[in-house]
């Protein structure tokens, strides 16, 4: 069922979140519907530029969004407009390009490890769970540096195993 107002605070919400909080009746007003998406595609565009990608997927995904933002700013902004814009950008977002249905680019999605503890505390976890995870990870690599030892590598070369400085294995396995 559809519900204008609200499908317009949700997704206003997904790149705003809680500021775009109780704004479902300034759906059916103009100039404040137009005011909140313009918000929004500020976002896509500065997004779209922190993408990793070839030069020209990059340039064709800011063409996209700055081409939505002037679709947006038009004084007769016609829905379809929007949609076909919005539409273009998710097509170059998942890798078409060239007008000639060729996917050319493979999105990759994944999470540092900030985005990663946001997203298990977002959905109820343990907000100390980055702390049992360090405590976990520093006890493995210890184990694993005693083992190397144990095999006959000197501390520089477990400390280039482990991507870390020899300094910092000298002080894990003096349990500093």
């Amino acid at each position: 069922m559809f519900n204008g107002g609200m499908d317009f605070e949700l997704t206003m919400r997904l790149f705003m979140g809680d500021k775009a909080y109780h704004i479902a009746g300034q759906e059916s007003h103009d100039k404040y519907r137009r005011e909140w998406l313009l918000k929004a595609a500020k976002i896509i565009i500065r997004r779209v530029d922190a993408l990793e990608s070839t030069t020209r997927h990059q340039q064709m995904l800011m063409n996209e969004a700055e081409q939505l933002i002037q679709s947006l700013k038009g004084v007769k902004v016609t829905p379809w407009s929007i949609v076909y814009r919005l539409f273009c950008l998710c097509g170059r977002l998942w890798g078409f390009d060239f007008v000639r249905g060729s996917i050319l680019h493979t999105p990759i999605y994944y999470q540092n490890p900030e985005q990663y503890y946001t997203s298990e505390i977002l959905s109820g976890g343990d907000t100390l769970q980055d702390y049992y995870d360090k405590k976990d990870a520093l006890s493995t690599r210890k184990r694993i540096a005693e083992q190397l030892k144990k095999e006959g590598l000197t501390d520089f070369k477990i400390a280039l195993v482990l991507n870390t400085t020899e300094y910092q294995i000298k002080k894990m396995r003096k349990g500093l």
